[in-house]
């Protein structure tokens, strides 16, 4: 067969190596451009901060990779630390603490699989991550001599501290058992100022869990805001985690709804007002980590809750470890916490292990089936 280059050869142009592979990273490029795109927030403004967030970290890494913006002209990202710039100096320590410990649990999950021969002060068996997250915790922040009591899930009394001013309450490792499939888990904290344990949850100073998923997630709120980070930062303890630095708020119109325990054990009203939901096409999400399934209503809008049930009426939330500082997180997004009966804040605390129905998220929702149970009496049982 003729190879050279003369008229009428039937030879084929194959591109050469380097063309082909000049061709795969326009091609890529184009590709991560037009999922950005996809994924770009809506025009009118009503995304949350946590989609704006995220779009934005996508569009500038999509665009620094493909070359087309220069270094300066990065979008500008604050860290945590920027954002509690203003706050007490012993505070910012503590969620600088808590932030590199979380990265530590992290880091061990996969070290720490399997069960135990123990079991909490509910009867629930305790994972080998269980015992390494409570005993990592509790020990560093008694040492950090900022904090005076610390109450958790995983122990039978607060510990005391020598020194401090802070009182923290802790689920160290929340959704353990969905590690047997590799699901989310996440640790909820909340602090308060010189306050004695179990505490109402009105009475707290802060807020936060770590989310523990693709990335770690931290939701921190304050007296007046929440926030959401993603740590992807360098540095360490708080400075590992980017954000926009604007507030987060529920969004306005829900789209998401969860809800744990049995549906044979539901009440009649929760069963009436889920038919709602589904008739308003919201989408059922539940996976049974209490901040995974909860950080979808936070970024979605929606509803969620372990409620009231047949045999349970208490629920199964713990009111200080679980209810109160995911609430208040709630609270400050413009959401609702609610038992049904009132706010999850304004309960009076009878004792550390006590448990209260949990129903939060947008307000309407939540109001709506506070007044559904009214109607039917059932807030009288």
């Amino acid at each position: 067969m003729h190879v050279g280059g003369a008229e009428g050869s039937d030879r084929r142009d194959f591109p050469l190596p380097s063309q082909r592979s000049n061709r795969r990273r326009r091609f890529g490029t184009c590709c991560r451009q037009k999922r950005v795109a996809a994924q770009r927030p809506a025009e009118d403004g009503r995304g949350s901060e946590g989609d704006n967030f995220r779009w934005r970290r996508a569009t500038e890494s999509t665009a620094a990779r493909s070359g087309s913006i220069k270094k300066q002209a990065r979008l500008p990202v604050r860290t945590l630390a920027d954002v509690l710039h203003g706050e007490d100096q012993n505070f910012r320590k503590l969620v600088s603490l808590l932030s590199e410990l979380s990265f530590q649990i992290v880091a061990e999950i996969p070290r720490s699989l399997g069960t135990t021969e123990g079991v909490n002060i509910y009867g629930e068996t305790q994972t080998a991550i269980d015992v390494w997250s409570n005993e990592l915790l509790t020990k560093k922040l008694i040492k950090s001599g900022l904090v005076n009591q610390v109450a958790s899930e995983e122990l039978d009394e607060p510990l005391q501290g020598v020194h401090g001013e802070f009182a923290v309450v802790l689920d160290p490792l929340d959704g353990s058992s969905n590690l047997k499939t590799d699901n989310l888990v996440g640790t909820i904290v909340g602090i308060y100022h010189d306050t004695k344990l179990p505490a109402k949850g009105r009475d707290l100073l802060s807020a936060l869990y770590f989310l523990y998923g693709p990335y770690v997630e931290a939701v921190l709120a304050l007296k007046d805001a929440t926030y959401i980070s993603v740590g992807a930062g360098k540095g360490s303890g708080y400075e590992r985690f980017l954000t926009s630095g604007d507030p987060h708020r529920l969004p306005g119109k829900g789209s998401i709804y969860g809800i744990g325990g049995s549906k044979r054990k539901w009440i009649p009203e929760l069963k009436e007002f889920v038919e709602s939901l589904e008739t308003r096409k919201l989408k059922m999400r539940y996976g049974g980590s209490f901040v995974g399934d909860y950080n979808q209503v936070l970024l979605n809008g929606g509803f969620f809750a372990y409620p009231e049930l047949l045999d349970a009426p208490e629920g199964k939330y713990r009111l200080q470890f679980e209810s109160n500082p995911v609430g208040f997180i709630t609270e400050k997004a413009g959401g609702k916490a609610s038992t049904g009966r009132g706010a999850v804040l304004d309960v009076e605390p009878t004792s550390i292990a006590q448990r209260v129905p949990t129903y939060l998220g947008n307000k309407d929702l939540v109001l709506e089936y506070e007044d559904l149970l009214k109607k039917q009496g059932t807030t009288e049982r």
